[in-house]
């Protein structure tokens, strides 16, 4: 990783260690309800980083955060991971539920010298209607990557039915508003170190 890199993840964990505690959830405006404990998320990340360690040992593999909401694991991820990582983020926006036809239109897209004949791995927050991850898979295959693997830290139940492409989350959490750790609310709640639903 170039210092770039390293900057970046430092600045990150420097902004994660500042987040507030439970108790404060009280002084925001909407009821959030806990999901997914701080201690649940960490454990999971570091089964997964042992599972890709085994995987690829001695391998060079092309890392891709899904901004903003994928930075966060991907952050937490990157500090377990032995092998050599080439690192880089995408920009996607989603605007399937706003006065848009339904779709998605790229923000920043990766540089393809890292895709090509490479094993790339996408990390995003969240799958929930698919069509994010469908224009990301269908994006680095056009390059001809030697693999590809998406993998979420949450999988909405029941939202994403047609679906097509092979991925893994770490867990699954019902139909309902989701914020914290990464996920926002109109740009609120990104900052939580653990996760909740919005309760209406």
């Amino acid at each position: 990783m170039n210092n770039y890199w390293f900057y970046f993840i430092f600045m990150f964990n420097i902004s994660l260690g500042h987040r507030r505690k439970n108790k404060t959830m009280k002084k925001f405006k909407h009821n959030l309800e806990l999901l997914i404990t701080k201690k649940e998320i960490h454990e999971k990340i570091k089964k997964l980083a042992s599972s890709l360690n085994a995987q690829y040992k001695g391998k060079e593999v092309t890392i891709i955060g899904v901004m903003n909401g994928g930075l966060f694991m991907l952050a937490d991820l990157l500090k377990k991971l032995k092998f050599k990582v080439n690192i880089d983020t995408i920009s996607i926006a989603n605007y399937t539920n706003i006065h848009f036809s339904k779709g998605v239109v790229w923000q920043k897209k990766v540089h393809k010298p890292i895709i090509t004949g490479n094993d790339v791995i996408v990390i995003e927050d969240i799958i929930d209607t698919g069509y994010t991850l469908t224009e990301i898979y269908e994006e680095l295959a056009f390059w001809n990557p030697k693999s590809i693997r998406m993998i979420t830290l949450l999988d909405k139940e029941g939202t994403h039915p047609n679906f097509k492409y092979p991925y893994e989350s770490l867990f699954k959490v019902p139909n309902k508003f989701i914020v914290g750790y990464g996920l926002d609310m109109n740009d609120m709640y990104r900052q939580l170190d653990q996760i909740y639903t919005v309760e209406q």
